[in-house]
């Protein structure tokens, strides 16, 4: 059944919330738990690229340590090689299944765990040079760097930004204190180089979060609206082309639609259909039943013969008691067939009259068209086939479906009820 103009889905996003939330004071604006899934998934589409980049940029740096390590500790020249390897094959592995598009929710953790690993290997190696090295570890200086790239220029949420930068702060700490060749001298310089760099990537995602924040519900606010107003424009718009009585589309629906429908067809070589359907003796039945009951007539008559259509037809109000149904890409097999079923659905129909204390019951004539519109065709001539076998169908007998013959005139097809 063909419902024409059908009302838009507004977005459901609930404004108070979203209000509500824009005036939040906490330090991370909330998200409205219908938003947050929106929110996370256009989250990490932003983050994505950007933090690949970091990754093979953080790699390729934290590899080159492995030079100084040559001058600066060569005893731990294979295990500084193996672990490097190993940082910069899981780096390959997640940059394969975040192109896949494979990691889902554990995306964040597996970024956090790629930067704290740099960071254990570099403590792990710093930890492993002999107390007579006199470069002052060359890894140990490392960690700084690893944390500013990863805290600072990854795109990270501020749980895992404070995740990275403290488990980071504490191997960095850990491994002053216990390796052998820490340079004693600096330690307080380094930890607060490093501490302050924490803090800094704590803060600047934390910044950049609460930025993200207000834009999506300050344009989630802006959809409401835009929704909202859309919503009751349409609705007006459906108004306009809708019968109030039937629900059916109205005459100038049809006009417009049929139109359409027909330059579509004759662009495409298409074929288009048309059914004319009228109530039979429907002056009769008003002045038996009354106004009232004509109206309560009509529309269980639409109802009956709506529900037989298609779902991409049209279901109009063409005049009165007449009625006209649009087929798009209907063959006049298919016409006949749909106006057939739509027949029986009336003829099927019965309620009862309290005032009069009788069942009524009720039948319909259809006239039924179909065309390949050509070049220079215009609609009219389907809409006069279709007209002209409505009134054959009548002068038949009423209450069956006809369609034009091979010579273009309208005959009565036999109601197949009674075969």
């Amino acid at each position: 059944m063909h419902t024409p103009l059908a009302d838009p889905k507004p977005n459901a996003e609930p404004l108070a919330e979203i209000s509500q939330a824009l005036g939040s004071a906490a330090w991370v604006i909330p998200i409205p738990a219908d938003l947050r899934a929106i929110y996370d998934a256009e989250q990490l589409a932003e983050r994505r690229v950007p933090n690949r980049v970091v990754l093979i940029v953080m790699a390729l740096i934290f590899d080159s340590y492995w030079v100084a390590n040559i001058e600066s500790a060569p005893t731990i020249l294979l295990p500084s090689l193996i672990l490097r390897a190993g940082l910069t094959g899981m780096v390959a592995i997640f940059l394969v299944l975040d192109q896949r598009n494979r990691l889902g929710r554990a995306y964040g953790a597996a970024v956090v765990i790629l930067a704290v690993m740099a960071t254990l290997i570099s403590t792990i190696l710093f930890v492993m040079e002999p107390a007579t090295n006199t470069t002052n570890g060359s890894d140990v200086r490392s960690i700084p760097l690893i944390l500013m790239g990863t805290g600072l220029l990854a795109r990270l949420t501020p749980w895992e930004a404070c995740s990275n930068a403290v488990i980071s702060v504490a191997l960095f700490i850990g491994s002053l204190i216990v390796a052998p060749s820490a340079p004693h001298a600096e330690v307080f310089s380094l930890i607060l180089m490093d501490v302050a760099i924490g803090a800094g990537a704590i803060f600047m995602n934390l910044r950049l979060e609460t930025r993200d924040r207000r834009v999506f519900l300050l344009q989630a606010r802006d959809r409401v609206n835009r929704a909202e107003l859309l919503a009751s424009n349409h609705g007006l718009l459906r108004a306009a082309h809708t019968d109030d009585l039937t629900g059916a589309a109205n005459r100038r629906c049809f006009d417009e639609v049929f139109a359409k429908s027909w330059r579509a067809a004759r662009e495409r070589s298409e074929p288009i259909g048309l059914i004319m359907m009228d109530i039979d003796h429907f002056k009769s039945f008003n002045d038996h039943h009354g106004h009232k009951g004509g109206d309560d007539c009509l529309k269980r008559v639409v109802a009956a013969a709506r529900h037989e259509a298609r779902q991409g037809d049209l279901f109009a109000r063409y005049g009165g008691e007449e009625f006209a149904v649009i087929l798009p890409l209907a063959r006049l097999e298919t016409v006949l067939a749909i106006a057939e079923r739509m027949r029986s659905a009336v003829e099927r129909l019965t309620w009862n009259d309290d005032r009069h204390g009788e069942t009524i019951m009720v039948t319909a004539s259809f006239g039924a068209a179909s065309a390949i519109p050509g070049s220079e065709d215009g609609p009219i001539g389907l809409l006069d086939d279709a007209d002209s076998s409505l009134y054959a169908a009548k002068r038949a007998g009423r209450n069956r479906v006809a369609a034009p013959n091979q010579t273009g005139r309208a005959t009565g097809e036999k109601n197949l009820s009674e075969s």
